[in-house]
C-alpha cells in the first residue's frame, strides 16, 4: 500500500527524534569518556591508567562470552512477541547473562595468577576485573532490553563512556581513590546503580525459551566473536612487526577515520527493534521505506565528514603531533573504509534480525581470515599502510558482501542510493 506524504514526513520525524536523543547521549558519552580519561591519568599514572584499560579490555571479552548472543537475541525477540511474552523473554535473558558472568568471573578470579605472571598487571587487578564481571554483563544485557523495547533514553544512559563518566565523578569526589582496581570496582558499582530495579528480573531460573533458541544466539555470538578478532587485528599486529610509536600513530589516525561513522550508531540504534517487528509482521515496504531512510542520513553524515578528513588530514593529524602530519596518507586509507560502511547501511542488523543470522556468521569469518591474512602480508611490505590497506580493503569487502547478501535473502536494498 502506498504512504501519503503526511506519513513519510511523520516516519522520518521519528527516526530523527530517536537518532537526534541518541546522539546527544553519544556526544554526552564521549565527552564523559575523555573526563575519565583526563582524571584517570592524573589520579592514577600512566602506567596505573594502563592497567585500568587492560582490566577494562578483559572485562569487556569476558562479557562477550557471558552474554554468549543475548544482547543480539533481544533485539530480533522483543520486539515481535507480546508485552507479557517480552517481558518473560527479558527476565530470562537477565537470568542467563547473570549465571554465564558468574562462570566468567570464577574462571577469570583462579586464573588471576596466571595471569599476573605471564601477562602483566597484578592479581587483585585481575580479580577486581572478576569481581566486577556480573554487574557488568548485566547491565549490557540490560541496555539492549531497553533498546528492544524502543526506550532510548536509558538505553543511551546504560553505554560504558556514561558509566566511566560516572566513575570520573566518583573519583572527583573521594580523596584517595588512586588504583586501578578502585576504579574497575567504582565501574562495577555505577553498572549496578545504573541497572536498578532491573535487578528484580533475574529472580527465576526458567530458561526453556532460550534453550531452543542457543543455535541462533551462538550465531550471533560468534559473529560479535569474530568482529571484535578483526577490530584489534591490526594492532596486536602492528605491535608485533613494528615498534609502539608506529601503533600510537595509527590508533590516532584510526580514532579520526571512525569520526566519519560517528553518528552512524545513533542513527542505527533505533532501527534494530523495528526490523524484526516489521519482518516478523510481514510489512517488507515499511521496513524497506525505514531501512532507506536511514541510509540517506548515514550517507548525509558521512560523505561530508569524509570529504573534510579527505582535504584536512595534515591538519587534523597536527592537532595531536606535527609528527604524526606523514600519516595523513593513512588516515586517507582508513577513510576510505569507514565511508563505504557507512554508505552501505545497516546489513549486519539486517541479516542477524531477519533470520539470517548463519549468512552473517559467514560473512564475518571470511572478512576475519582475510584481515589477518592481509594484515599479515602488508605490514612486512608497507608498515603501518598496510596495516590502514587491510584494515579498509577488508572493511570494504564485508560490507559489500553483506550488501549483496542481504538484496538476495530478504530483497532489501540499503545502499543509500540503491533503488
Amino acid at each position: 500500500m502506498p504512504y501519503s506524504w503526511s506519513t513519510r514526513l511523520d516516519a522520518w520525524k521519528l527516526v530523527l527524534r530517536r537518532s537526534g536523543l541518541v546522539l546527544a547521549l553519544k556526544v554526552a558519552g564521549a565527552v564523559a569518556g575523555y573526563a575519565f580519561a583526563f582524571l584517570a591519568l592524573r589520579r592514577l599514572g600512566a602506567s596505573g591508567y594502563g592497567y585500568f584499560e587492560l582490566a577494562f579490555t578483559v572485562l569487556s571479552i569476558g562479557s562477550v562470552a557471558a552474554k554468549w548472543g543475548l544482547d543480539g537475541l533481544l533485539i530480533r525477540e522483543v520486539p515481535a512477541r507480546s508485552p507479557q511474552a517480552a517481558r518473560h523473554f527479558v527476565d530470562q535473558a537477565m537470568t542467563a547473562s547473570l549465571l554465564g558472568s558468574l562462570l566468567v568471573g570464577a574462571v577469570l578470579w583462579f586464573a588471576a595468577p596466571f595471569l599476573t605472571e605471564h601477562y602483566g598487571g597484578f592479581t587483585g587487578l585481575w580479580r577486581s576485573a572478576a569481581l566486577a564481571m556480573p554487574a557488568w554483563t548485566v547491565m549490557q544485557v540490560w541496555s539492549e532490553a531497553q533498546r528492544a523495547q524502543h526506550r532510548y533514553t536509558s538505553f543511551g544512559l546504560l553505554q560504558s563512556s556514561i558509566m566511566l563518566g560516572g566513575v570520573a565523578l566518583f573519583m572527583a569526589l573521594v580523596p584517595g581513590l588512586d588504583r586501578p582496581e578502585y576504579a574497575v570496582g567504582a565501574l562495577a558499582a555505577a553498572a549496578l546503580l545504573a541497572v536498578g530495579p532491573g535487578w528484580l528480573r533475574v529472580r527465576q531460573v526458567e530458561l526453556g525459551s532460550l534453550w531452543a533458541l542457543r543455535g541462533t544466539a551462538t550465531a550471533m555470538f560468534l559473529t560479535g566473536t569474530l568482529f571484535m578478532v578483526m577490530t584489534w587485528t591490526d594492532t596486536l599486529m602492528l605491535g608485533y612487526f613494528l615498534d609502539a610509536d608506529d601503533v600510537g600513530g595509527y590508533r590516532v589516525a584510526f580514532k579520526i577515520g571512525t569520526l566519519i561513522t560517528f553518528a552512524q550508531f545513533a542513527i542505527n540504534a533505533s532501527l534494530g527493534p523495528k526490523i524484526s517487528e516489521l519482518w516478523t509482521q510481514g510489512r517488507r515496504d515499511e521496513l524497506q521505506d525505514e531501512v532507506r531512510r536511514v541510509a540517506l542520513l548515514n550517507a548525509a553524515v558521512s560523505a561530508p565528514a569524509f570529504i573534510g578528513i579527505v582535504l584536512f588530514a595534515p591538519w587534523l593529524l597536527s592537532w595531536f603531533s606535527a609528527d604524526l602530519v606523514p600519516l595523513a596518507g593513512l588516515l586517507r586509507i582508513l577513510a576510505l573504509g569507514q565511508v563505504v560502511n557507512a554508505l552501505c547501511g545497516p546489513v549486519m542488523y539486517l541479516l542477524n534480525l531477519t533470520g539470517h543470522e548463519q549468512s552473517a556468521r559467514r560473512t564475518m569469518t571470511v572478512a576475519a581470515a582475510a584481515n589477518a591474512g592481509a594484515n599479515l602480508v602488508l605490514i612486512p611490505w608497507l608498515g603501518a599502510a598496510g596495516a590502514a590497506w587491510a584494515t579498509s580493503g577488508t572493511m570494504i569487502l564485508w560490507n559489500v558482501w553483506a550488501l549483496v547478501a542481504v538484496r538476495r535473502r530478504t530483497g532489501i536494498r540499503s545502499l543509500a542510493l540503491w533503488r
